[in-house]
């Protein structure tokens, strides 16, 4: 006796009447009552979703709910039926920028090669060929890989493909990407000094924060005022800026609460003035609210980098710098974890725990009075 094989439910859809326009109506079966054949509908208005294919996509999430939850084989299911998880259940919990990264591979990438496909199809040596024809960067190629690869994950997780096939993606390499360190630039005090020097304000104020904490450019361009206490003689790292959105720093630990040099906190108060009252501590002059990190970057400090031979720069140097100033100066790894806001700078440094605040400001001070050029304080100002 043959088995009936049991249907992967895609839903129905139709148009019906409506006093105004029309409606889309989604059907999925219920089952058999006495017989005949029962639906359950739901209906999407035409002015939110104008085209079937709107429907489709509002359903994904729909649609595998109903197959697993009434018991249905999942052999059929087709790949855009992941990405409708991965959408719903991954893609939210992803740092802002993570997630608009990750909806371009989608949208321009997977879910046009592989939303048709059977999950179950969607194999390492078909992507992996995929990937080669492509003419993209290794890095992108990499993304789209990873994206891949947590909606196997995904896939697995709910039993529509085996575990073996869920951490496939292992196998595909991507040629371009390689995993050897890239030399980093040595920053000396002495060039820090000349690019301080050599920098219009408040590039030069930035540029010096920015290497007397070690800051994330997306931290120091949310700083505000209010995030000075100078009483206390503290700054507050509680926020970021990336791809035009406020957010939470990126851990806990960069979450702190800093200690400020008195001849830091200076050349501070001394800028504030000519900011106009904003509540920004670098605003943009053009619109009051937040710098672009790609543009001072590109248009004022590399261009002087280069002019004075220090070469190429980038925001992301003066924390290495910062890290390789403390470590000369003999600071402790307890110390440097915290004063850097990280989880831990190695394994071996966790032992250190956590850095007083006497020992965190005695550093910082150090460091401070080596980054601040000579001359600024005593009668000549900073820019």
């Amino acid at each position: 006796m043959k088995t009936k094989k049991t249907r992967y439910q895609q839903g129905s859809i139709r148009k019906v009447a409506r006093a105004r326009g029309f409606a889309w109506e989604v059907r999925f079966s219920t089952g058999k009552v006495g017989g005949k054949q029962t639906y359950k509908s739901s209906f999407f208005n035409s002015s939110d979703y104008p085209t079937e294919a709107s429907v489709r996509k509002a359903l994904e999430t729909t649609v595998v709910l109903t197959n697993s939850e009434t018991g249905r084989v999942k052999v059929d299911a087709p790949f855009s039926e992941i990405i409708g998880l991965y959408r719903t259940k991954h893609l939210p919990g992803l740092e802002h920028s993570t997630q608009q990264t990750n909806s371009y591979f989608l949208n321009s990438y997977i879910e046009p090669k592989f939303s048709k496909t059977k999950t179950v199809d969607v194999k390492a040596l078909a992507v992996k060929e995929w990937l080669d024809g492509l003419k993209l960067a290794g890095s992108t190629k990499a993304g789209i890989r990873s994206v891949i690869s947590v909606c196997l994950g995904i896939a697995g997780l709910y039993g529509y493909i085996t575990e073996s096939q869920a951490g496939s993606m292992s196998l595909v390499k991507i040629k371009g990407v390689s995993i050897r360190k890239k030399r980093k630039k040595k920053i000396t005090v002495e060039w820090f000094h000349r690019l301080i020097q050599a920098l219009p304000e408040p590039l030069n104020i930035m540029v010096l924060v920015d290497g007397c904490f070690g800051l994330r450019i997306s931290e120091l361009l949310a700083l505000k005022w209010e995030d000075i206490d100078t009483q206390v003689r503290e700054i507050m790292i509680q926020r970021k800026f990336t791809h035009g959105k406020l957010g939470q720093t990126k851990s806990d630990a960069s979450d702190a609460n800093l200690p400020i040099a008195d001849a830091l906190l200076k050349i501070l108060e001394d800028w504030r003035p000519k900011t106009d009252g904003s509540e920004w501590v670098f605003p943009s002059t053009r619109t009051g609210g937040v710098r672009s990190a790609s543009m001072l970057l590109q248009k004022g400090i590399q261009p002087v980098a280069r002019e004075i031979g220090l070469g190429h720069i980038t925001w992301h140097m003066l924390r290495h710098a910062c890290r390789s100033w403390l470590d000369s100066g003999k600071t402790p790894a307890g110390v440097q974890k915290d004063l850097l806001r990280v989880a831990d700078i190695s394994t071996a440094m966790n032992i250190y725990g956590h850095a007083s605040t006497d020992d965190m400001r005695k550093s910082h001070n150090k460091l401070v009075k080596k980054l601040v050029p000579p001359g600024v304080l005593k009668g000549k100002k900073l820019g």
